[in-house]
C-alpha cells in the first residue's frame, strides 16, 4: 500500500468518526439545565420581593439594585405568584401575579390583586415582569440563587423586620404566634422569608406593641388625666386594590398624643390589609387634638383610634 493510499484512508476514517465525536456533546447543556432548575425552583410558587417596589415592569443591575422609582406597603406591593422564569440573552426574566394580603377569617391570607379596567366594573389581574442582568456568561444554578435572593426574600429574611415601623409590632407578633389580631394563614407563614426567622426578630422602637415616648412619662387617660380632644380630622383615602376589590372595614390604631396635640408613635393595632392601613396612618398623622391634662397641665397619652373605611 503507497503512502498516499494510507494517507487518503486515515482521512475518510477520520471524516467517518467526526460527526460521531460532535454529537457526543449535547449543544447548549448547562443553559437547558439552568431553565429547567429555574422552572423547578421556583414557577408557580409565591415569594416577598425586597423593598416591596412598585410598577408592572422591574429592571434590577448585576448588583442587584432595582429601578423602581418608589417602595409600596407590603400588603399590596409585597407578595409575587411567580407564574414564568426562564434565561433570554443571558438576561434573567420572571414573570408573574402580583398577590394581595388581606386580613380575612382573621389572618393575613393572599389574594390575585386586581385593578380596573377602563372602570370599576371592569377588572384586570396585576401582572409583575421582572427583568435582572446577572452579569455574567452563562451562570450556574448557585449563581442564578444568589441572582433571585437580590430579587425576592429568602430563608435568612424576616418580614416583621423589614416593614415600616408602624408595623413592625403588628407583623412580628403576628409571626410569632402572640397578637390574633395580626394572625398569618399558614400557606403565608411557608412563604420564604415572611417566617423563616422570626424566631431571631430584631427588637426595636415599639416592637413589644408599647410605643415609646420621649421627653417625660406617658399617661393613660383616667385617674385625673383628661383624655385629648379631637379638633381636625383628615379622613383617609381608599387604596385602589380595595377600592376594586369593595374591600372595607376599620384599622385600628395605636397612637401617643404628645404635649402639643400632635399624634405620634403610631403603630397598627388591627389591620386590614389592601393597603388599607398604610392609608389609615397617613391620615391620621395629619389629626389634631386638644392635648390631654392633668392638673391643668398638658400631658403625652396614649390613647386607641380608628380609621373606618366603608365605600356606602
Amino acid at each position: 500500500m503507497s503512502a498516499m493510499t494510507r494517507h487518503t484512508r486515515s482521512a475518510v476514517l477520520f471524516a467517518a468518526i467526526l460527526p460521531i465525536i460532535s454529537l457526543a456533546i449535547p449543544a447548549h447543556a448547562p443553559g437547558q439545565d439552568v431553565q429547567q432548575y429555574l422552572r423547578d425552583q421556583y414557577r408557580g410558587k409565591t415569594f416577598v420581593l425586597r423593598a416591596f417596589p412598585v410598577g408592572d415592569v422591574l429592571h434590577y443591575d448585576s448588583a442587584g439594585a432595582s429601578d423602581s422609582a418608589s417602595s409600596g406597603d407590603w400588603t399590596t406591593d409585597g407578595f409575587v405568584q411567580v407564574t414564568d422564569i426562564h434565561l433570554s440573552d443571558d438576561r434573567l426574566v420572571i414573570k408573574g401575579q402580583r398577590m394581595v394580603a388581606a386580613r380575612l377569617d382573621g389572618q393575613f391570607q393572599l389574594r390575585p390583586l386586581e385593578r380596573a379596567k377602563g372602570s370599576l366594573t371592569r377588572k384586570e389581574l396585576v401582572h409583575v415582569e421582572i427583568k435582572a442582568d446577572p452579569g455574567m456568561h452563562n451562570p450556574s444554578q448557585e449563581q442564578m440563587d444568589a441572582i433571585v435572593s437580590k430579587i425576592f426574600l429568602t430563608a435568612q429574611d424576616t418580614l416583621g423586620n423589614l416593614v415600616p415601623d408602624y408595623w413592625k409590632p403588628c407583623v412580628r407578633a403576628g409571626l410569632k404566634g402572640t397578637d390574633k389580631n395580626c394572625a398569618f394563614a399558614p400557606e403565608v407563614l411557608a412563604i420564604p422569608g415572611v417566617a423563616s426567622g422570626s424566631t431571631d426578630i430584631a427588637e426595636a422602637d415599639g416592637a413589644s406593641g408599647e410605643p415609646n415616648h420621649s421627653g417625660g412619662g406617658l399617661f393613660r387617660v383616667g385617674g385625673g388625666v383628661r383624655p385629648p380632644r379631637l379638633i381636625y380630622q383628615h379622613e383617609p383615602e381608599f387604596s385602589e386594590a380595595a377600592r376594586v376589590a369593595k374591600y372595607q372595614g376599620v384599622v385600628t390604631l395605636s397612637l401617643v398624643v404628645n404635649r402639643e396635640g400632635s399624634p405620634t408613635n403610631i403603630r397598627i393595632a388591627q389591620p386590614l390589609g389592601y393597603g388599607l392601613d398604610e392609608k389609615a396612618v397617613e391620615a391620621v398623622q395629619n389629626w389634631k387634638f386638644v392635648p390631654a391634662e392633668k392638673d391643668g397641665q398638658p400631658v403625652p397619652v396614649q390613647i386607641m383610634v380608628e380609621a373606618n373605611f366603608h365605600l356606602y
